[in-house]
């Protein structure tokens, strides 16, 4: 029997079901030995086990066809095995329902390696195999009962069995045998899994993808979905890419895993619509009646009670309106001796019918009988709703949960969101390159006056062009155009004599390259490109070319650094390349010839090199990958290999492309061009160059990263002057509420540089506390306590008073008529206990001596908290409600 999320019982139900994974809940690399390489003990443990973590098995659990709990969030950090994870719960499900993953296509490969890797074995290539002719029905059979579909047969005229207990022998067979085993792994895999690319849904494969004349596609299946925050921000946008959202928002009997570790991305609801998605709609009917001179709500319930499957049971005494939801598909409420519901239970033999009206008509007539004053109306006159659980408009959920930086009304949250998230923190921290000087982060760079004058002059057409827009931007909108060209002149200030006029609209996509002005740049270097010119002209890029060669090291073993810019073009990465070639760098350069792929000959020894991951040929764009990363794939070039005589390409360049899905090794150096308004891109880039084990070829003391972060600022000069370009007007409209700094907020004449700092530090601080009730609502915070016990802020678990029942509801389901923490807190039940610690069994518990309930002895030692195991039914006898000791 499980409690639905919805009741206050829930939390302490779940973890008594789980506290069987508290004691063997331990980081698996935790080790004594502080100088022990931890990144070479885990490729060992890779390569041995494919034991799944306790945090593994208790999401694979908690979704289990018995278990009444749709979705589920993997909030579980770098290198936890979110994605073995999600292929666990797949697998433990695929006998009864059909599993579609969703994810971004350049993710589809590396999942397929995942399933590959932790999945059944049947899909891994490193095994023995034979091949099998088939000569009879029994063949068929066989190959079938693998998951082998009869086109592969029918193609192949045979298929591959394996011996577990002999020698792996794949890489030593021929080449053709080797890919008719890749061909038998694809089709079991086709069989089992569909794959879905979510950001490939366009107008011309989506009926393909999601067929209008099957609208129900998703029902009776697991959706397992990865970057989920992708799929949110498609789904907010109301772009065609949102359908699939709604068919599995809508899809019944439907089991949903979400991975993220980043959950919020850019916009506070984006929560809301995740969040949704895993509850799916809140299904309630509202019977008012045609007469009521009999309305006794106490029997009515007690009729209700006898439906099996109706969960919530509301009334409107006034309008005379009953209001039901139902339990899940196939689940039972479960009653104790006095009536009162306490769970509910799985049954495969009860249907539901999925028309609540048509449900209603089933007992329509047995009601009235039993309340002969009470006379329900025709079935058009019922309403049926699809409630949400968190609202989703901006305005809605920011009035309800947001009070400027802060949340407002987090236990409602809390209590909303219950039965929805997995929290796990991630790896050892210890396998991560140590990140130095964060404190030091961001760099503040002084305009130069010829910059400040250039800036004006953009930034005055920008004034008069936002004043004809209606409001100001907030939270919830997209700053992808906003303030672009005096954004692009914090970068760089074009000199007067190679300017050209911004198309009004320009986003971050669609700036143009302006070849012919970075050519004219180039043409002379000491005027434009030198460190003389760029104290004029861009002192932000100055300081950052004077950060790289600082840190550049020795020739032959060059430090590698990494440069982000969310502009490619003129300002930002155009302009960069050539003001590394005019001081001491070299493009590195590959050569193609008749196929054979070689280091270009024009390459000088013992100098720097840069290369770019733009766009562009994508096969060279990887090549230029793993020769930064000097870490080469087994398809990689052995020609190629052969003529790298030295370590040259050490400056990595990147844009959006770069900022999400690349590995980047060695990287003791980030630096980031500019702010930006979404948070979590910075992040992203950041998760580029500190990834697990990614410093792992270097010695211990050299695994650091160094982040900077550039923001181009006016002078105490600057901020006060009124010599300037309408410096005056542009000062009036621009002064803004500094948040950032931690003093009191206060209006400062900022550039628009940091005016997007400024935004991105709103909208990080919101995320953060968002967060933070993400893992104190989850539902295995108390299992994992210890392992994030370090966790800043600290994670506290969301409780209920332990005097609730089961019949005591968590939330409503309508979020419009629950009740507001204020309210809400004052209606809860304080209760003094006298408590005692006995052993029993061999552990130790906390009990009451007035009620005989038996606690949890770890979870009152640390928060206070007390989990309910159970009730001393004699002097040294426990009646445990769960099996919780084994």
């Amino acid at each position: 029997m499980f409690v639905l999320p919805n009741r206050k019982a829930f939390s302490d139900s779940i973890t008594r079901i789980f506290l069987k994974y508290r004691k063997t809940d331990v980081d698996p690399l935790d080790t004594a030995d502080s100088e022990e390489d931890l990144c070479m003990r885990r490729g060992d443990m890779s390569k041995n086990t494919k034991e799944l973590f306790s945090y593994q098995k208790i999401v694979r659990e908690y979704l289990m066809m018995e278990t009444p709990y749709r979705g589920l969030l993997l909030y579980h950090g770098l290198g936890s095995g979110k994605t073995c994870s999600s292929i666990a719960v797949a697998e433990s499900l695929l006998s009864t329902k059909k599993c579609y993953i969703l994810l971004p296509a350049s993710l589809s490969e590396n999942y397929k390696g995942e399933i590959r890797k932790c999945g059944d074995p049947i899909y891994a290539f490193e095994q023995y195999w034979e091949p099998k002719s088939i000569t009879k029905q029994e063949d068929v059979d066989q190959a079938k009962s693998m998951g082998i579909s009869q086109k592969f047969l029918d193609t192949n005229g045979r298929f591959y069995v394996t011996s577990p207990e002999r020698q792996p022998n794949f890489r030593t067979l021929p080449l053709d045998v080797q890919k008719g085993i890749r061909a038998q792994i694809d089709d079991i895999l086709d069989q089992r899994f569909t794959f879905i690319n979510y950001n490939g849904i366009s107008s011309s494969n989506i009926d393909t993808i999601l067929p209008p004349d099957n609208p129900q596609q998703f029902d009776d299946t697991v959706v397992i979905i990865d970057e989920a925050h992708n799929l949110i921000n498609y789904a907010m946008k109301q772009s065609l890419r949102s359908k699939i959202y709604d068919r599995i928002y809508n899809a019944r009997n439907c089991k949903v895993v979400c991975l993220s570790g980043t959950p919020v991305i850019n916009r506070p609801q984006e929560i809301a619509y995740l969040m949704n998605l895993l509850r799916g709609p809140i299904e309630r009917i509202s019977i008012p009646s045609k007469s009521a001179t009999q309305w006794d709500e106490a029997l009515m319930t007690g009729f209700f009670r006898q439906l099996k499957d109706v969960d919530t049971i509301e009334y409107n005494s006034v309008k005379r309106t009953i209001m039901l939801t139902r339990n899940p598909p196939y689940f039972e409420s479960q009653y104790n001796e006095k009536g009162e519901r306490i769970a509910v239970k799985y049954n495969k033999d009860v249907e539901q019918n999925p028309d609540m009206k048509a449900w209603v008509a089933t007992w329509k007539s047995k009601f009235e009988t039993t309340f002969a004053g009470i006379e329900f109306p025709e079935s058009d006159r019922m309403v049926i709703e699809k409630l949400e659980l968190l609202p989703t408009d901006f305005e809605e959920f920011m009035k309800l949960f947001v009070d400027g930086l802060s949340i407002k009304n987090s236990v409602l949250f809390g209590r909303r969101i219950q039965g929805l998230v997995s929290y796990f923190k991630g790896a050892d921290e210890r396998l991560l390159p140590k990140r130095l000087d964060e404190d030091k982060t961001l760099v503040k760079v002084p305009m130069s006056n010829e910059q400040f004058q250039r800036y004006l002059e953009t930034r005055w057409v920008e004034v008069q062009r936002e004043s004809r827009k209606s409001r100001s931007p907030n939270l919830n909108d997209d700053f992808g155009s906003f303030r672009m060209t005096s954004r692009l002149a914090c970068n760089y200030a074009i000199p007067p004599e190679l300017r050209t006029t911004m198309e009004e609209g320009a986003t971050e996509e669609t700036i143009v390259e302006k070849s012919d002005i970075i050519e004219k740049l180039k043409s002379d270097p000491a005027r434009y490109l030198s460190e003389e010119a760029l104290a004029k002209f861009s002192p932000k890029m100055l300081a950052m070319l004077k950060d790289i060669k600082n840190n550049i090291g020795e020739s032959g073993s060059f430090n590698n650094q990494f440069i982000y810019s969310q502009y490619r073009s003129l300002e930002g990465i155009g302009v960069f390349t050539a003001v590394l070639v005019a001081n001491g760098f070299q493009e590195y350069k590959l050569v193609k010839k008749g196929g054979v792929w070689s280091e270009s000959s024009d390459m000088k020894p013992g100098v720097p090199a840069y290369g770019v991951f733009l766009g562009g040929a994508e096969e060279e764009r990887e090549l230029h990958r793993q020769i930064f990363n000097q870490d080469y794939s087994d398809t990689f070039p052995q020609s190629l290999k052969d003529s790298i005589k030295e370590h040259r390409l050490c400056i990595f360049l990147g844009s959006r492309a770069a900022a999400e899905g690349i590995t980047l090794a060695d990287v003791r150096r980030v630096h980031i061009m500019e702010p930006y308004w979404n948070p979590a891109l910075i992040e992203q880039v950041i998760g580029r160059a500190i990834r697990i084990c990614s410093h792992r070829k270097l010695p211990l003391d050299q695994r650091d990263v160094v982040v900077k972060l550039y923001m181009s600022v006016f002078t105490p000069e600057q901020s006060t002057t009124n010599e300037g370009f309408n410096i005056v007007p542009i000062r009036r409209n621009d002064m803004t509420l500094k948040r950032y700094e931690g003093d009191e907020p206060r209006e400062t004449f900022m550039t628009s540089d940091e005016y997007l700092y400024e935004t991105a530090y709103e909208k990080g601080r919101i995320v953060k506390n968002i967060s933070l009730l993400l893992k104190q609502s989850a539902i295995d915070c108390e299992i994992h306590r210890r392992l994030h016990s370090k966790e800043k802020p600290v994670i506290q678990c969301m409780r209920f008073d332990t005097t609730s029942t089961g019949e005591d509801l968590a939330y409503k389901p309508g979020f419009k008529t629950d009740d507001l923490d204020t309210l809400y807190l004052r209606n809860v039940q304080r209760k003094t206990r006298r408590l005692q610690i006995v052993k029993a069994k061999g552990l130790v518990f906390v009990i009451d001596p007035d009620t005989n309930e038996v606690f949890d002895a770890p979870a009152f030692q640390d928060t206070q908290r007390l989990v309910r195991l159970g009730i001393r039914s004699a002097p040294g006898e426990i009646r445990f409600f769960t099996s919780v000791v084994s």
